[in-house]
């Protein structure tokens, strides 16, 4: 899967409801009003399953520009960043965050399996806080079964790709009895090569067999007795 088609690839309602879930948990486990799921457009960023906690101040939906955000830096370095207090923060002070009262961060990147980036998986909390590893083992775990689940819709999608390409060669297909040219289900004739080509992946290399040889080529040894 290319770039191109990971940014317009759509999520199911079925996997939304799994991570609605885990932000939800993640909310409760580290006692934090925001976690919170991404998806990256750059320079643009959508965040797309929010804890639903009263304090949290980022909806479903809600989209902006990354710049100097603490998700701009997880995509762009692709990986784990962590702010104890970002009113402290030599790197951070200006976070546009702390307007919103979040001055504390730990989030990780979310790869496609290709390794491009989909988003981020994260916990905000409006307080000072460190973190402990437990927490940073949780959020590893959340990230490792989003990114499973985005590698089963891949190969869903793949499979859903090959099951119509081998529908599309099956059945009864209208062939000439002269030219052996195939009609397509549009009503035009096509040649059998160009027909097989557009509908799989097989490529066709011309040779000649021995009956052809024979009549075709008499004076020519092509084939062995």
């Amino acid at each position: 899967m290319n770039e191109q088609k990971n940014e317009e690839a759509l999520i199911p309602d079925s996997l939304m409801g799994k991570w609605q879930n885990i932000v939800d948990l993640l909310a409760d486990v580290l006692t934090v009003p925001s976690a919170i799921i991404t998806r990256a457009y750059p320079p643009e960023i959508e965040v797309i399953c929010s804890a639903r906690h009263p304090n949290n101040p980022y909806k479903s939906g809600d989209r902006g520009l990354m710049a100097k955000h603490y998700c701009e830096a997880v995509v762009s370095n692709n990986q784990k960043l962590q702010v104890t207090y970002a009113p402290k923060d030599p790197a951070w002070y200006t976070a546009p965050e702390i307007d919103y009262g979040m001055v504390a961060y730990l989030g990780y990147p979310l790869c496609w399996p290709n390794g491009d980036i989909f988003g981020t998986i994260c916990a905000i909390d409006n307080k000072k806080n460190e973190f402990s590893r437990r927490y940073e083992i949780m959020l590893e775990q959340f990230k490792e079964v989003i990114e499973t689940h985005l590698m089963l819709r891949e190969k869903n999608e793949d499979l859903k790709e090959a099951l119509l390409k081998i529908k599309t060669l099956s059945g009864l297909l209208p062939i000439c009895m002269h030219c052996k040219k195939i009609r397509d289900d549009k009503g035009y004739w096509q040649q059998l090569e160009q027909y097989i080509h557009e509908h799989s992946d097989a490529q066709f290399s011309h040779s000649i067999c021995s009956d052809c040889a024979k009549k075709y080529y008499p004076d020519m040894d092509l084939y062995d007795d």
